[in-house]
């Protein structure tokens, strides 16, 4: 069989027709999907909601979390921007704390583990000040597209370069079980030998999923954050949610 013709950036055509028709049918879905299409249009206006409240968070004081992720760390799926499991969790630490905290949103929606390497890292590690909390969930858009050693190699790196007592999140059910199971024993085993904690959002994450989900039957909605924000709260040395009713 011959080898595909390599276009410039020496990756292989395919591999750009990949590209295409994932983008295609991300497309078509949700121009048939009301779903889809309502809990997209919330992409552009809830990344402009995060810039304008980075923009706060930097020029204020008080104790500040920096966040590292991709669409659910936006907030995607729920009713408001700061309604997802970022917002919720942040009113919680709110109640315990002297001062308001100020949350620093580098994530982005649709961003994969190696965009966190790459760039979220990166900003993070241009602060001038070391943050009180810094938590990472990302992985879920790796579970299709990306090569299982691939993803690994990133998520080690994430781990690496993570401050020590920051959070990583174990990737939620509903994606891929096999490869979430085999991706979430290593952050299990080897984040703690890092220095770093475990948000363990596969163990909320399960069925029944009635209620939990947005309208596109994707992103979580209200509800899911919750369980996701529990996840995290869990994983702090004080948790600040109450026992779940």
């Amino acid at each position: 069989m011959s080898k595909p013709p390599i276009r410039s950036g020496g990756r292989p055509a395919t591999s750009g027709l990949l590209r295409w028709g994932r983008a295609w049918a991300g497309r078509l879905a949700r121009m048939v999907l009301p779903g889809v299409r309502q809990v997209h249009a919330q992409v552009a206006p809830f990344a402009e909601a995060w810039n304008e409240a980075n923009d706060t968070a930097l020029s204020g004081e008080g104790p500040l979390w920096v966040v590292l992720g991709d669409s659910t760390a936006q907030g995607i799926g729920a009713t408001a921007y700061d309604q997802g499991y970022v917002g919720q969790l942040r009113a919680a630490l709110d109640e315990h704390s002297t001062a308001p905290w100020r949350v620093l949103n580098l994530s982005r929606s649709g961003a994969k583990a190696a965009d966190v390497v790459t760039t979220q890292l990166r900003r993070l590690e241009a602060l001038g000040a070391a943050p009180e909390l810094v938590t990472c969930a990302i992985g879920a858009n790796d579970m299709f597209p990306t090569p299982l050693p691939v993803l690994l190699e990133s998520l080690r790196e994430i781990m690496r370069r993570l401050p020590a007592g920051a959070l990583i999140a174990t990737v939620p059910q509903g994606l891929r079980p096999t490869r979430a199971t085999v991706v979430n024993d290593v952050i299990r085993a080897e984040a703690p030998a890092a220095g770093l904690g475990v948000a363990d959002v596969w163990a909320r994450t399960g069925p029944p999923w009635h209620g939990k989900l947005a309208v596109d039957n994707f992103h979580p909605g209200v509800a899911g954050y919750t369980e996701w924000a529990r996840a995290f709260a869990e994983a702090l040395p004080d948790n600040p949610l109450p026992p779940a009713g």
